[in-house]
């Protein structure tokens, strides 16, 4: 016992407080390494982060106020899902959003914030030629939450960033297979509220929004790595 307890503590991740777990598990999610359905025990959790299980606790809780986990009784943790027609409905709720976004902000947008989201998108492309999926996909939704914190309306900004997380939990095709990769679309976007036009900038975030909807499917099959541990290894 004692030997296996310290062969777990030599596996440990150094990360020892409840922000740095909750980010490494919120990303985990965001990425899609956790598919919908996987389940969160507190015990293995605890063991990998080398904390004690009432800090998972506390982290499970903070996800599943993101809506990100759900908790059942008798049952414990597991990773979020959405049915087909949720998800949706989260897009088309995000489609309005981010048109008022797009609106403010074209009106606000300063030269530090312009570069900020243009460093976002140069990340996007290295992980894309690195064809480092999960990577690409949490700073697709990044470029999306980052252009709501500039808004100057923080109730959109609020609403935006508490949706678009969720869109990970969807059954979507095996993201290797999704056409994210084709076209710079968040650079269209960017181009056009750098120019000042506001509904080239709308109209080019539809178009990309519509893009990523019609990679929804309600059960795709998701290739995972036999245990949850396995899976945070696995980067």
């Amino acid at each position: 016992m004692q030997s296996a307890q310290r062969t777990a503590a030599t596996h440990a991740k150094p990360k020892n407080t409840e922000e740095d777990i909750y980010t490494d598990l919120y990303n985990a999610i965001l990425e899609r390494r956790l598919p919908p359905e996987t389940k969160l025990g507190e015990q293995p959790l605890a063991e990998y982060y080398g904390v004690s299980r009432t800090i998972i606790r506390q982290v499970l809780s903070r996800l599943a106020h993101d809506c990100l986990v759900k908790l059942e009784p008798n049952r414990g943790a597991f990773v979020a899902s959405l049915s087909l027609e949720a998800a949706r409905q989260i897009y088309a709720a995000w489609r309005l959003l981010e048109a008022a976004i797009i609106r403010d902000v074209a009106q606000s947008m300063t030269k530090k914030q312009l570069a900020t989201l243009k460093k976002l998108i140069t990340e996007e492309r290295e992980a894309c030629d690195q064809k480092d999926m999960p990577r690409l996909t949490r700073l697709s939704a990044q470029f999306h939450m980052k252009l709501a914190d500039f808004c100057r309306n923080p109730y959109l900004s609020k609403f935006l960033k508490e949706l678009v997380p969720q869109t990970s939990l969807a059954f979507f095709y095996e993201v290797k297979n999704m056409p994210i990769c084709t076209k710079d679309e968040h650079s269209e976007i960017l181009n056009f509220i750098a120019a000042g036009d506001v509904e080239g900038a709308v109209a080019a975030a539809m178009r990309h929004l519509d893009g990523i909807e019609a990679g929804l499917n309600a059960r795709a099959a998701l290739t995972r790595p036999q245990s949850l541990i396995e899976i945070l290894k696995a980067r």
